[in-house]
């Protein structure tokens, strides 16, 4: 039975990637009976190039548009919705690779006529951890809720699934939401446009959900070849543009972890990110705490806690509480946190709304 979705798929990617994502999707009865709308981003792989137009001749419901100057993901894929004959519209990348049912519990979800847009539970396949349960605001940053969270340390029933953003790696919304609500802005090249119309909708008072049931895995390839293009620029662009007109969320997410024992424990804090503002979030969450140790100035492949903290705090007689930029930069402590007397009450928290037990990172 034929849906009422087309796909709309912007590709700046090798051939091996778009290989193995076509063959995957085309296999998916959901895809097999939507249009697909596939807009060459002037890719110059003449391998990727010969084998898309074998897509277009082969698939009836695959339409190839092959655009000689590159223009970016949002132009692109503005673009493409104009070419799109049905009502809803699936934006997906190339490294993008769903299991069963994944759509189908997406559209499930659109079908609510208050929720306006919706992603599935991002996963990195390389070690199934997430990569995105929507998104969150903390004070002056924006982050991908719950990355590098493993899938079995967390149960996602005891959150809501309405979230203020999105991420457009794959997401699903009504055409005539994408139309009125501005379409992707072009300024932005390859970064925030799809972000920027989700906080749109969910601003508006239209219900934007990560349905934590629809699971996709996320390799994070190379399906933005230009990802990194104008950085700072597009970031700067996007908080002058909407910076006032929201407030910082992740304390709704980090409160759902808090149990009654973290409430009575003192902690001694050891801050090895370069957030400013772990003091306020503290105090705001209730956590009591006798000082805080801070570390600035490192990279995340640069934790190594036997080479950071003297000996003194490894054997602290109290519960330790660290906040780093995301939990899996702590990875590669194991032995020092198995070897600490007070592990098991000891906890991490980061920047991307994860609170856990360092036994869990």
């Amino acid at each position: 039975m034929k849906t009422d979705v087309s796909f709309i798929i912007s590709i700046d990617s090798s051939f091996e990637m778009i290989n193995n994502f076509f063959e995957n999707l085309l296999q998916d009865k959901f895809a097999q009976n939507s249009e697909i709308i596939v807009v060459a981003d002037a890719i110059t792989n003449w391998n990727a190039i010969k084998y898309l137009k074998q897509l277009d001749r082969d698939n009836a419901n695959v339409k190839l548009f092959i655009l000689d100057k590159k223009v970016g993901y949002g132009k692109a894929n503005n673009y493409a919705v104009k070419q799109s004959q049905n009502n809803i519209l699936y934006f997906i990348n190339t490294d993008i690779f769903t299991e069963k049912e994944c759509f189908n519990k997406m559209l499930n979800a659109l079908m609510d006529e208050s929720v306006a847009c919706v992603q599935p539970l991002l996963i990195w396949p390389q070690n199934n951890r997430i990569q995105c349960a929507g998104s969150t605001f903390g004070p002056f940053y924006k982050k991908h809720l719950f990355a590098g969270r493993l899938l079995n340390s967390i149960n996602l029933n005891n959150f809501p699934q309405e979230r203020s953003a999105l991420t457009s790696a794959l997401y699903a919304m009504r055409k005539r939401d994408f139309y009125n609500y501005g379409m992707f802005d072009e300024f932005y090249y390859n970064k925030l446009e799809s972000f920027e119309l989700s906080l749109k909708l969910s601003l508006s008072g239209k219900r934007c959900l990560c349905v934590h049931d629809a699971i996709a895995f996320h390799s994070q390839g190379t399906g933005r070849n230009q990802y990194y293009f104008d950085f700072y620029q597009q970031e700067a662009y996007f908080w002058v543009k909407m910076g006032q007109h929201f407030k910082p969320d992740i304390h709704e997410y980090y409160n759902r972890q808090i149990t009654p024992d973290i409430l009575n424990e003192t902690y001694y804090v050891i801050s090895i990110c370069q957030i400013r503002t772990v003091r306020e979030s503290l105090k705001q969450l209730g956590i009591c705490y006798l000082d805080i140790y801070e570390i600035n100035g490192l990279l995340p492949s640069q934790i190594n806690l036997y080479e950071l903290l003297p000996y003194s705090l490894h054997q602290l007689d109290m519960p330790l509480l660290f906040f780093v930029e995301n939990i899996m930069d702590l990875g590669k402590n194991k032995h020092w946190f198995e070897t600490r007397k007070w592990n098991t009450l000891d906890l991490v928290m980061d920047t991307y709304g994860n609170l856990l037990s360092v036994l869990q990172i």
